[in-house]
């Protein structure tokens, strides 16, 4: 469990600091990504930006990776299910609707828990698992920044620092086809030794929060939520809520 050592720093935030939270409810990948680069140009220094989002079935790449090595390829050619790759590091995953999809952004700055930027992001994530604690409390942190029900997995995490913003991406398993998941992942042990050392996903078994306890994907929204607005002292006067795309189109 992380120490909030800047317990000080999130109260005074708290204050002063809003919270915009991106809800927009759309299922194509290309958008979604799209959105994403412009959660990277709409920050602001008294911001803090949280967004639920969700895919239709799809392969998303971490930065230094690539496909050939991670992904069934003849499988999701003949399924017709397209490849992407985020400007965030991290292993590959299977996006589905079951899947909830976490983005934080914040200016770099605007330190919350530690300085060290895998601390941070920890941080992050804690404050993840108490709102999936309060769903189902049988889960914890471990490595590499995941979220595990006993040694099965239900959430990965990947972080960039890009245009002075600390970015972070969790991916929750909470009702996906796990069958369907299974399929698309190429489960290679080993890369080809003669690689130029991409960054090989890590393999882990994994499972659904749904199988565990009744929920929705809703349910589990709200109790994330509530838990950043506790966790970083902002009322809820302080909350912007952005459902549609208008705002976005605002900005070009």
């Amino acid at each position: 469990m992380i120490t909030y050592k800047n317990k000080s720093i999130i109260a005074e935030y708290g204050k002063s600091m809003k919270l915009i939270l991106v809800d927009i409810p759309n299922f194509e990948p290309e958008i979604n990504f799209e959105i994403e680069k412009k959660i990277l140009e709409i920050g602001k220094p008294d911001s803090f930006i949280l967004r639920f989002w969700q895919n239709n079935p799809c392969v998303v790449l971490g930065k230094f990776q690539k496909e050939e090595y991670e992904v069934n390829l003849e499988y999701i050619k003949k399924k017709n299910i397209p490849v992407f790759k985020r400007f965030t590091g991290g292993g590959t995953v299977f996006h589905d609707q079951g899947n909830l999809n976490i983005t934080f952004c914040k200016e770099k700055e605007n330190i919350l828990f530690s300085k060290y930027v895998l601390e941070e992001a920890k941080g992050i994530t804690e404050i993840i698992l108490k709102g999936i604690k309060e769903v189902y409390k049988n889960c914890e942190v471990k490595e590499r920044n995941s979220i595990f029900l006993g040694e099965k997995k239900i959430l990965g995490s990947a972080i960039a620092q890009k245009n002075n913003k600390f970015f972070y991406h969790a991916s929750l398993l909470i009702n996906s086809n796990l069958k369907e998941l299974k399929k698309v992942i190429n489960w290679e042990e080993k890369y080809p030794e003669n690689t130029r050392s991409p960054i090989k996903s890590q393999r882990s078994k994994v499972t659904n929060l749904s199988f565990y306890t009744p929920l929705t994907i809703d349910m589990v929204k709200e109790k994330i939520l509530k838990n950043f607005l506790q966790t970083l002292r902002i009322e809820e006067n302080n909350v912007k809520k952005i459902y549609n795309n208008d705002f976005f189109e605002d900005k070009k």
